[in-house]
């Protein structure tokens, strides 16, 4: 039996902020998950770090082909294991099938995170970095993104009792990664006499109305499908089978349309239409409970996968890891990061209730509008963090004084951007919680000021779940871009960095209308649009505009793919600051 935590009075289904709150304390405890998980792995690491042969292993190079070749085969079997096993169910069940080159681009995404777990595991238990670990967390940037995950863990957390059963979604997790896909047989005799009809036979099948996605019913003979023993027994219409021909269903169907009955303890019966005995098999496909208990297992990955990454970075390369917190500590200490965010901060708000007269589609304009303010926001800080804390300090001297000590200056140009990287992150971290509680809020507001039906919780977690794919592309977005800048800011000053990456950007969302429009002319316009299509990022692929306009969400099959594009290009930027920096007079 579900227990569930004792609900107030007003805190009832109808109550609005118990619709509000619901997402955002489904969100809440995803960021709790994932720092718990972050717990136990530094745990781990503590245990991990009593294995002397493990240190040994490090200071030789083996742990890093160990390493490699367990990220390899690990990151190979699970996209095998997500590929035959759980597609089209458990945490698939919202994303469809996936063709082959989407689930290339998936597997490599799983490769990558799965190597940010083992390698965290060889290099992260090394004595060294857990004697680190507490002044990574609890100073600067690392104390800014653990107290924005506190800080929204805490709003989520105290939204549970005004959470309707929150501990039956809680209950729903392990059904994320079962398998629900069921298939039984039955045996159907025909009548006992060529002029009699065969009697309804009740059809022993186990399954949960409540909870059905898709059904797909076949037969050898012709069969007649019923909820009762007899017709005139009957609450649903009869649905006939016809031989070798399978029936399906699924959800956008209607329940109207279901073979199968729906009401609680209703009974399944079968009459054979023909002679022969028949052979009836039914497969039934079955979705989670509460099907919004994904949003724990995404938010916590991302909270695990990125802490990891953070710690990671302090465990391999100290002296990278120097580099990129100074850099954001010193951002951050400065008033633009803080101006930025309360002038986005307070757009959105407005947003919320700033009415923009699109007869009804107001939502769409809050998630367009707000992620492309945090993508402004971020970008622009992180271009002014690259030319600042680059250019700034090559022209003052100061990298001088830096690169004098054993410090090479491909660490400074790594961790110049991952520093701008980890303050882009901690925009996105800010801004974007609050962008989800205004638009998990917005569908309430909207039906309230146009006097109707007001939205239950599930429709408002699903505007939100649909907002953090677009967060994801736009952060990706300014990674790219901030990592372009501090390549430039070797060579460029600031206004000329702004010039050039404002350039990048323009042209790279306008690549598919370069190319396509120069398909079939001159010659020499077509080479040079290639040309810009090859150089210049493609842009285009991290705008969620059109998925917006459609109402549907961004396949996780498109953000493994950008994520590869990013890591790509953030691969390309840094050869290209390598290049530029190498030969860089800083005397």
């Amino acid at each position: 039996m579900a227990f569930d935590f004792p609900v107030p009075m007003f805190a009832a289904a109808d109550f609005w902020m118990t619709r509000w709150l619901t997402p955002v304390w489904f969100l809440g405890c995803g960021v709790v998950l994932g720092l718990s998980i972050l717990t136990i792995f530094v745990m781990v690491f503590y245990a991990l770090s009593k294995i002397t042969a493990l240190e040994k292993f490090r200071r030789d190079g083996s742990a890093n082909v160990m390493a490699l070749i367990a990220t390899l085969v690990s990151g190979g079997l699970l996209a095998l294991y997500f590929r035959f096993s759980l597609e089209g169910q458990g945490l698939f069940n919202y994303g469809g099938t996936f063709a082959n080159d989407e689930w290339a681009m998936v597997s490599i995404a799983f490769t990558m995170m799965v190597g940010v777990v083992i390698w965290s595991l060889v290099f992260c238990s090394s004595p060294r970095f857990l004697g680190e670990i507490r002044s990574l967390f609890f100073q600067g940037i690392g104390l800014y993104m653990l107290s924005t995950l506190a800080v929204t863990s805490a709003i989520g957390l105290a939204s549970t009792l005004l959470v309707e059963k929150p501990m039956a979604a809680i209950q729903c997790i392990p059904q994320l990664f079962s398998f629900n896909d069921k298939q039984a047989s039955f045996p159907v005799p025909g009548p006992t006499k060529e002029d009699e009809q065969s009697v309804f036979q009740k059809i022993e099948l186990e399954y949960d109305p409540a909870i059905l996605r898709e059904i797909e019913i076949t037969s050898n003979r012709r069969l007649v499908l019923l909820d009762a023993p007899s017709i005139g027994e009957a609450r649903i219409k009869p649905t006939t089978v016809e031989a070798d021909q399978p029936l399906r269903w699924n959800t956008k169907m209607g329940a109207s349309e279901c073979p199968l009955p729906l009401a609680p303890g209703a009974e399944l019966y079968a009459q054979n239409q023909e002679i022969d005995a028949a052979n009836l098999t039914i497969r039934v496909i079955s979705t989670p409970l509460v099907r919004e208990s994904t949003t724990f297992i995404l938010v916590a990955t991302f909270v695990t996968v990125f802490g990891l990454l953070f710690m990671l970075m302090q465990a391999v390369s100290p002296k990278v890891a120097a580099i990129a917190l100074s850099a954001a500590k010193s951002e951050l200490s400065q008033p633009l990061p803080i101006i930025l965010m309360i002038i986005v901060a307070l757009a959105i708000l407005l947003f919320v209730f700033l009415p923009f007269h699109t007869l009804g589609e107001d939502i769409k304009l809050l998630k367009d509008c707000g992620v492309t303010l945090i993508l402004i926001a971020a970008t622009f800080q992180a271009v002014w963090s690259a030319s600042t804390s680059v250019n700034e300090e090559i022209e003052g001297r100061t990298a001088l004084t830096l690169l004098s000590k054993p410090i090479h200056r491909r660490s400074f140009i790594i961790g110049k951007i991952l520093g701008v990287a980890w303050i882009v992150m901690l925009m996105f971290l800010v801004l974007g919680s609050l962008e989800l509680f205004a638009v998990a809020y917005k569908p309430i507001y909207e039906a309230r000021e146009s006097s109707l039906e007001q939205p239950n919780w599930q429709a408002c977690h699903q505007e939100m779940m649909q907002t953090i794919p677009g967060l994801a592309l736009a952060f990706f977005q300014a990674v790219v871009l901030g990592a372009f800048s501090v390549a430039l800011g070797t060579r460029f000053s600031l206004l000329a960095n702004f010039t050039i990456c404002f350039s990048i950007y323009l042209l790279g969302h306008l690549t598919p209308t370069i190319v396509e429009s120069a398909a079939g002319g001159l010659p020499l316009v077509e080479f040079f649009s290639q040309l810009i299509s090859a150089v210049i990022p493609n842009l285009s692929h991290f705008s969620m505009e059109a998925a917006i306009d459609a109402e549907v969400s961004i396949p996780w099959s498109v953000i493994a793919s950008v994520l590869v594009y990013t890591t790509i290009y953030g691969i390309a930027a840094t050869l290209i600051g390598l290049l530029l920096f190498e030969d860089r007079d800083l005397a």
